[in-house]
């Protein structure tokens, strides 16, 4: 591996050099703030970045005398470096921004990767400035935090990202102990996965929690909406009853006053249906607590799932859903959407497989779904 280190006045200033030299896929390997030196006056500030070009597997065969690529030891000690920091294209894209993070990089120049590597899990630009100035923040004023690293940097980064987290558990608690069950309805936009979330909770507090369980479907829109959820309910041996009206619910809570939880399913709809959303509400206006939990998908994209969940807030829900976490890369917009509507997050789903395809979260572990990587 050829590797060369280059200085720059500013990040982007040695960035553009080794664009320059070694290409757009030449790998960056380390990042260094030099400061100046006290016996010049004049002198300024530099930055060092330690790049080499893009590995040629045919040249690495054919370097070996028996046809096989070789590791060196040089390599062996890079590879966590490799991996931590963004390659030469994100940091590219990264100069491209305007990031407003020129005084940050000046303290740790290692945010740079750091943030790249936010962008690239879905987080948006905004929030990830907000986390890196926050981190640091909190590691300028940590007198016990030592010498400045990525790796010490990085533990503030997801200090600072854990913060933004906040879970619940809606059923770690009993009935009420007024003689009614805990009802628990699901809203949110068409096809985010409600039907099949509620049989994966359902047979999670019944199987894993021995709690009483019903289920409801107030969804008279979607064809074979309450057959499918009367399918799941018939193979846990779990009641299901459809409720098209507020009478209709109310009907249903009482034949269910003796279970634990009730757990409800409504229609999906678009958030600029208002009238299905005040129909909705209706019929969750019934005489005792409903609790509301809003559902959202991880393959939205992140304009519709703020808008949707402004839209949905019009329900007073308590808590966040994500569901198809497995189906996308880019889970860090949950950062986002936490930050714009602030609620806990209850549940996340992570594939079609009832009910073992169900997370109730801690924030470490739904921080390292986010991120996409362990975050230890």
């Amino acid at each position: 591996m050829r590797v060369k280190i280059f200085k720059g006045r500013t990040i982007q200033e040695a960035m553009a050099a080794i664009k320059e030299e070694l290409g757009p896929d030449a790998m960056i390997l380390s990042t260094r703030r030099v400061p100046k030196s006290p016996r010049d006056p004049y002198a300024k500030e530099m930055f060092e970045i330690e790049a080499a070009p893009k590995a040629d597997p045919k040249e690495d065969v054919a370097a070996s005398p028996k046809g096989y690529v070789l590791e060196t030891k040089q390599d062996e000690e890079l590879a966590p470096l490799k991996d931590e920091l963004a390659s030469i294209k994100d940091l590219i894209s990264f100069v491209g921004l305007e990031s407003g993070l020129d005084s940050l990089m000046s303290d740790h120049s290692e945010a740079a990767g750091l943030f790249a590597s936010l962008l690239r899990s879905g987080i948006s630009e905004k929030k990830a400035k907000t986390i890196l100035k926050n981190a640091s923040a909190a590691m300028d004023s940590d007198s016990d935090q030592g010498a400045g690293s990525i790796s010490i940097f990085k533990k503030y980064v997801i200090q600072a990202c854990l913060k933004e987290i906040e879970t619940v558990d809606p059923f770690a608690e009993g009935p009420d102990g007024m003689g009614q069950p805990h009802a628990a309805a699901f809203v949110g936009p068409t096809g985010v996965g409600k039907t099949t979330t509620i049989a994966k909770l359902a047979a999670e507090l019944k199987f894993k929690r021995k709690k009483s369980v019903g289920l409801i479907s107030i969804d008279s829109y979607r064809m074979g909406a309450f057959e499918q959820l009367k399918s799941y309910a018939a193979i846990m041996g779990i009641m299901c009853v459809p409720a098209f009206s507020r009478d209709d619910l109310v009907k249903a809570l009482e034949r269910m006053r003796n279970m634990d939880i009730v757990l409800i399913d409504t229609a999906g709809h678009s958030h600029s249906d208002t009238a299905r959303m005040e129909e909705v509400a209706q019929v969750l206006d019934a005489d005792f607590k409903v609790s509301v939990h809003l559902v959202l998908s991880m393959t939205t994209g992140f304009i519709d799932m703020k808008t949707a969940a402004s839209a949905f807030s019009a329900l007073n829900p308590e808590s966040y859903v994500f569901t198809k976490i497995d189906e996308t890369g880019r889970c860090g917009k949950i950062l986002d959407q936490v930050g714009d509507l602030k609620m806990p997050i209850s549940l996340v789903t992570n594939g079609q497989r009832v009910p073992e395809d169900l997370i109730v979260p801690k924030p470490q572990d739904l921080l390292g779904l986010m991120l996409g990587r362990d975050q230890g």
